[in-house]
């Protein structure tokens, strides 16, 4: 089982570069299609929630500002494409046209509209959303894009960090804890841990798990895959920080675990280990709900 189609979400931040390169690496890997979307946000549309106590002279003046972000990131994007993949002379193709098993090729798609929408109805026949690791000011802030991607389309997600991430399949570590999540996060990555040079359990010690490492182990190399145990003693830091901190010991290139939690009402609630990993990675995550 290889992989067909990447979604990767280009929102013209300068984080959205590294996104997009990692898309780029693994469609060329799989020989899939990966299809980059752009989607600009509706200034107009923003009106009935922004202008909720505000005064006419104020809501055009923050209309006015989004619009010009709005084409300022629509130019970034455009660039973007325009240098990783057109300049490059990569298989540029229509975003409508069907590409057979094992073609590799890359479509731009610009929509205006709100991202969060269009990642939930584009990302369910995509086998995977890139994005690029949110950046939160607080506790709560988190991206919505990100909750979109991994509550709404059913498809794992790889978080890309605004760092260089060269050759992330590497070595490939995944947090084991032997639950319903971490092991559905290992049957999604399967094609992943199959091309990774090294496959690393990270589990602490003294955890209570369902199925231990070893097991583990001996599961994936039924599917063709050796792996190594690294079990740790947890300290004083979180569980989350603990497996990010484990992760760069074993010389990680990428992170695979499950994503603990739900969504109501378009607001993410993550249990305290994925929060940690989405806060705080410096290395790509592979994440499954």
């Amino acid at each position: 089982m290889g992989l067909s189609k990447l979604l990767a979400i280009v929102d013209g931040t300068p984080a959205s570069e590294r996104a997009l390169s990692a898309a780029l690496s693994l469609g060329q890997s799989f020989s899939c299609r990966v299809d980059v979307l752009h989607v600009e946000l509706d200034a107009e549309a923003s009106i009935p929630i922004l202008g909720d106590g505000m005064s006419g002279a104020v809501v055009s003046q923050m209309i006015d500002s989004l619009r010009e972000t709005a084409k300022t990131r629509r130019e970034q994007a455009s660039r973007l494409f325009d240098e990783l993949c057109v300049r490059t002379g990569l298989a540029v193709v229509e975003p409508n046209k069907a590409l057979t098993d094992g073609e590799f090729g890359v479509s731009y798609t610009h929509v205006v509209g709100i991202e969060a929408d269009e990642i939930s109805r584009r990302g369910v026949l995509a086998d995977l959303t890139v994005l690029a690791r949110p950046e939160v000011d607080s506790d709560l802030d988190l991206s919505q894009s990100l909750d979109a991607a991994l509550f709404d389309t059913g498809r794992p997600v790889l978080l890309v960090p605004n760092t260089p991430t060269e050759a992330f399949l590497k070595t490939v570590a995944i947090a084991w804890n032997g639950s319903r999540e971490a092991a559905r996060a290992v049957v999604i990555a399967l094609p992943f841990l199959r091309q990774a040079e090294n496959v690393v359990l990270i589990t602490a010690r003294e955890s209570a798990v369902k199925a231990e490492p070893s097991e583990l182990m001996n599961y994936l190399a039924g599917h063709g895959i050796n792996a190594k145990t690294w079990a740790f003693t947890p300290g004083e830091d979180s569980i989350g920080d603990s497996i990010l901190i484990e992760a760069s010991k074993a010389d990680a290139s990428m992170l695979v675990m499950g994503a603990y939690g739900h969504s109501r009402f378009r607001e993410m609630i993550l249990g305290g280990a994925t929060r940690s990993v989405v806060s705080d990675a410096q290395l790509p995550v592979f994440l499954a709900h």
